[in-house]
């Protein structure tokens, strides 16, 4: 696909944007919106999250009409629409003439009572997948009857996605780190240049401490493929790595700061993140949460009875709970506190 020089230019500041942090979704952020829209051409941008145990989406918003309509999509009309059961499992763009024929599309409830009335004809769907669930959404509609989204389009998306992943990850450690009111990071992270070694974070530092020297030389190839590449998606141990621009120190070449951000709550790296354990701390309140005995984690560890129950104290100070009980009373709590922030 060809670009023209003005959507290389775009697609050049998109990337940057994308990689610097923000508490705010990409619609609320107007340079984003100023970019996105002059690249797609579009006048109506939308987007959600989507609620796997609840089977939902959430958290919607959008760019370009009445405040009103996220709220009738979230509260209605995401139970009407009829691209979604269609557009899952798809893992490319697509746009939505592929999907319905337009003439069949305004004999439905959704395009009379929803789309007809914000005016919101036609576009283009990129649902944003995370280790195999949906994670959110983006749509690139217009108000031009006429107006068809395309091979363009579906490239341009292509291009975005990686980053587009990256910004929803940096977005939800933002957001973390704003509602626990500090500055030193919710998760781990590296510092990563040319000709040096990462620089890890406090937290890096203790979950460094737990490795393998094998396993930390594999952490730090995939941190040094991420400097090479940033469009890479790539996971660790149950981690996501998503990366952060950086200014590289004394101009020594490229920089950036990796995150890793759990990516399963309730796992052990979750539990590593959400409650500042160690990896072996981490790995045995996963265990005791599925309901395994002292004995039982040792045997599954290779490790002693007695270290087993010195870490079980460990995690339930951690935690703020005096009973093995009570953590999963914790965890449960915890996991509601993430999932609605």
């Amino acid at each position: 696909m060809h670009f023209s020089t003005e959507d290389l230019r775009l697609l050049v500041d998109l990337v940057d944007l994308l990689g610097k942090p923000s508490h705010l979704s990409l619609i609320d952020r107007p340079v984003a919106i100023q970019k996105l829209t002059a690249l797609f051409q579009a006048d109506f941008i939308g987007h959600a999250v989507w609620n796997g145990r609840a089977g939902r989406f959430e958290q919607a918003t959008h760019w370009g009409r009445d405040a009103q309509m996220a709220a009738d999509y979230e509260q209605r009309f995401q139970f009407l629409d009829p691209f979604w059961p269609l557009q899952r499992g798809r893992h490319d763009p697509t746009p939505s003439d592929t999907l319905i024929d337009r003439r069949a599309l305004r004999r439905t409830e959704f395009f009379g009572d929803f789309l007809s009335p914000y005016k919101v004809y036609s576009g283009i769907d990129l649902y944003l997948h995370d280790t195999d669930q949906v994670q959110f959404d983006y749509r690139f509609w217009t108000s031009n009857p006429k107006k068809r989204f395309g091979a363009r389009e579906v490239a341009l998306l292509n291009v975005l996605r990686p980053h587009l992943v990256n910004e929803y990850h940096l977005r939800v450690i933002a957001r973390a780190n704003d509602q626990a009111g500090i500055s030193t990071g919710s998760c781990a992270s590296f510092l990563v240049q040319e000709s040096e070694d990462p620089k890890p974070n406090h937290k890096a530092r203790k979950l460094m401490a737990d490795l393998e020297s094998g396993e930390r030389e594999a952490l730090y190839r995939l941190l040094s493929l991420i400097l090479r590449d940033s469009t890479l998606t790539l996971q660790w141990n149950g981690f996501n790595l998503c990366v952060e621009h950086a200014v590289s120190a004394r101009n020594k070449g490229r920089a950036c700061v990796v995150h890793l951000l759990a990516h399963t709550i309730g796992s052990g790296p979750w539990l590593q993140q959400r409650f500042d354990l160690t990896l072996r701390q981490g790995e045995i309140c996963h265990l005791l949460l599925k309901g395994l005995a002292d004995k039982q984690i040792a045997a599954r560890l290779n490790i002693s009875y007695w270290t087993v129950r010195i870490h079980v104290g460990r995690v339930l100070e951690k935690l703020m709970v005096d009973s093995r009980s009570a953590i999963g009373l914790a965890v449960l709590n915890a996991s509601h506190q993430d999932s609605s922030g």
